[in-house]
């Protein structure tokens, strides 16, 4: 073929017919560049598939991997709640001795020897590497996925602060008192004694305490952040509607929040301060909407902007409330429970 043109152009020349000449050689060049342009549409539409597929797994194996993750999360947020239960009840002098004897947990009020390595997932990485290679359904999706890494970043980063204050605690005891680590039924006896009644001790567990709770309000919104990414997936992959996601949350063990009545606007709202946890939102309209939050401590409320189609996670107290509208025109009122949702329709 090379040589059959070839021969075409020497003819050319040959003849002296110099303009034909030259539309044959822009002829032929674009001949090549078309044909260039072929080969790599067709390379291109070959890579893309295999993009495509490699994505589809990614996404696959994350799913797989939340989903093992749940029983990891209501594990971990069943010991958090029972022992900041038992860890106010002994700073309020609340606890007797029977108490303390039946709790396991007590003995170990400022431990923290949790396993959050277990909640790493390869593939969130993998994800976050390679990242460009999603197309832009896929956005909402890496979002969440940053949020959750990002939790459990904070998560490991302030149990290696409680293991400290834990190790001081422990530390100081031993160097201290001879019973701490004492066998004798005697040296059991002393311990419990103080653990119940010394003041220096419970301002020890104040402290460890108050940073204790950011570990509930880290794996409440890793819970909150896991449900909206399996239900981002659901929708991309199964295009489910309001309807079928708002299913699809209960069958993840969550509720939505009771809905209440505006006019219980200037209702008696839950007051103690216990601790935020985080609470999914979902906009399933076509426009944004406006959440408010009573906050914390004060009868104030603050506000937060959801867009279409979007996700957001937002902390509350249990018992406290969330409200679409405004304060002055309430439209739609709700109470925050552990486990709920909001899915706007």
């Amino acid at each position: 073929m090379a040589r059959f043109f070839r021969n075409i152009r020497q003819q050319l020349l040959v003849e002296n017919r110099f303009t034909r000449y030259l539309i044959y050689a822009i002829g032929e060049i674009f001949l090549v560049v078309v044909g260039i342009m072929i080969a790599v549409y067709f390379n291109n539409k070959n890579t893309d598939k295999k993009t495509k597929a490699e994505t589809n797994r990614l996404v696959a194996d994350l799913e797989k991997g939340l989903k093992t993750n749940q029983f990891l999360l209501d594990r971990f947020s069943g010991r958090f709640d029972a022992q900041d239960s038992m860890m106010g009840l002994l700073i309020n002098g609340e606890l007797t001795e029977e108490n303390f004897k039946r709790n396991r947990i007590l003995n170990d009020l400022m431990g923290n020897s949790t396993q959050y390595a277990w909640l790493q997932d390869e593939n969130i990485i993998t994800i976050l590497q390679k990242e460009r290679d999603f197309d832009l359904s896929y956005n909402q999706l890496i979002k969440l996925i940053k949020s959750y890494k990002s939790r459990l970043d904070d998560l490991e980063k302030t149990a290696e602060e409680l293991n400290e204050l834990g190790n001081w605690n422990e530390k100081l005891m031993a160097d201290n008192f001879d019973w701490y680590s004492g066998t004798t039924k005697e040296d059991r006896d002393k311990k419990v004694q103080y653990i119940l009644r010394d003041p220096f001790y419970k301002n020890r567990l104040s402290l460890f305490r108050k940073k204790f709770k950011n570990q509930i309000s880290n794996i409440t919104s890793m819970a909150a952040i896991r449900a909206a990414i399996m239900g981002e997936i659901k929708r991309l992959n199964e295009g489910l509607n309001n309807a079928q996601l708002d299913e699809f949350f209960k069958t993840l063990g969550m509720q939505p929040f009771p809905q209440l009545d505006c006019s219980e606007l200037e209702r008696e709202w839950e007051d103690d301060f216990s601790g935020l946890i985080f609470f999914l939102f979902f906009n399933g309209t076509d426009e944004s909407v406006t959440i408010y939050r009573l906050r914390e401590n004060v009868d104030a409320w603050e506000s937060f902007k959801i867009n279409p189609g979007e996700y957001e996670i937002f902390g509350q107290v249990p018992g406290r409330g969330f409200m679409i509208g405004s304060p002055d025109s309430c439209q739609q009122l709700f109470v925050a429970k552990k486990r709920g949702y909001l899915l706007i329709k």
